[in-house]
């Protein structure tokens, strides 16, 4: 990565970002403005807030459960992925009115991998990224992410507050299992929760290596990028106008809080890898390689892989036998460091 690709990768983001132009036209066609970014946001409410936790799904499928997860990986035809209830642990960690739905993986081993999903997902779907890591000894954790599944929680607010629930898990870990080596690997929203978890925790509760797969950078540029692709005739600044006031009135929590494109210096001791498909639709390629190259200035034990085939969090799907293996060496080449 050289810093041309850099800068072509932070001005596809700015794109997402006021500029004076921006305000000024805002500001010349503020009722328009105000009035189309009111009626969006009603209508976008039901994406960003209303999903299947459990039970059945619009289609009548179940969710959360193992059903579901064997239907995923047979549609993506992943191979040698299929588990059985034997090989399952359900349980709950936390206060009676913060309960976190978790499940494990075990192997006679004290290696873990905490895996997070991403959005509308739930625990079952996040193990297809780490299944290999099983394959390979190590026990993997995934519980449902705040306000997803049977985790506490009623309005997701894309991370912010999934980091405290994943700080929690680790701190369930290391506290009631044995650990010699722990490490992280989120999707989509799962991996902006792990970095943002980094910013604001690795200092305190430190972990051996972390993998972000697809991770966005920053929730209200990213509700901006969604509307500019659902809405494409209306430019995103007129239809997102106090979009983070409006998402702050359910979720109780400012989406400004989480910006992963700046102060990634914050853990510059902690392996990171990044991977993203290029032909991402739904979370911009360009995020992932801003976050490497940035996190990169101040420490070297970064890398980056774009998938050129891959859409959203398809990497492991359309790659699996390489996304395996890059995983696995990652980990492999910085655990021999310690």
């Amino acid at each position: 990565m050289n810093e041309k690709e850099f800068k072509k990768a932070k001005k596809e983001l700015k794109k997402y970002k006021y500029t004076f132009l921006k305000v000024i036209g805002t500001i010349i066609l503020f009722p328009i403005v105000l009035i189309v970014s009111f009626i969006l946001t009603k209508f976008f409410n039901p994406y960003l807030f209303k999903y299947p936790r459990v039970g059945l799904d619009e289609e009548g499928l179940q969710v959360n459960n193992l059903e579901h997860y064997l239907r995923d990986i047979k549609q993506k035809n992943l191979k040698n992925m299929k588990l059985t209830k034997k090989q399952i642990e359900i349980f709950e960690i936390g206060k009676k009115d913060k309960k976190i739905s978790c499940l494990i993986l075990k192997n006679d081993s004290n290696k873990w991998v905490v895996s997070l999903h991403g959005f509308k997902r739930n625990k079952y779907i996040g193990l297809r990224n780490s299944i290999h890591f099983y394959k390979k000894g190590y026990n993997i954790i995934s519980f449902d992410a705040y306000a997803h599944g049977e985790t506490y929680g009623k309005y997701s607010d894309l991370g912010l507050t999934n980091s405290k629930v994943l700080n929690e898990v680790i701190d369930w870990v290391k506290n009631n299992k044995s650990v010699e080596e722990i490490g992280v690997l989120g999707v989509s929203m799962g991996a902006a929760t792990a970095i943002y978890w980094a910013q604001q925790y690795y200092h305190v509760n430190q972990i051996d290596w972390l993998i972000s797969d697809c991770s966005l950078t920053n929730p209200v540029e990213q509700i901006r990028f969604f509307l500019k692709k659902y809405f494409k005739l209306l430019p995103w600044w007129i239809a997102s106008f106090k979009i983070n006031s409006y998402f702050k009135k359910h979720s109780k929590t400012d989406l400004d809080e989480m910006n992963l494109q700046v102060n990634l210096n914050t853990f510059d001791e902690l392996p990171v890898l990044f991977i993203h498909g290029k032909k991402d639709s739904f979370i911009d390629y360009n995020n992932s390689i801003v976050m490497y190259y940035e996190k990169s200035k101040t420490s070297s034990n970064n890398e980056l892989k774009i998938f050129d085939n891959a859409e959203h969090s398809m990497s492991i799907v359309d790659n699996q036998k390489e996304y395996a293996k890059l995983t696995l060496d990652f980990v492999n080449k910085y655990m021999k460091k310690k």
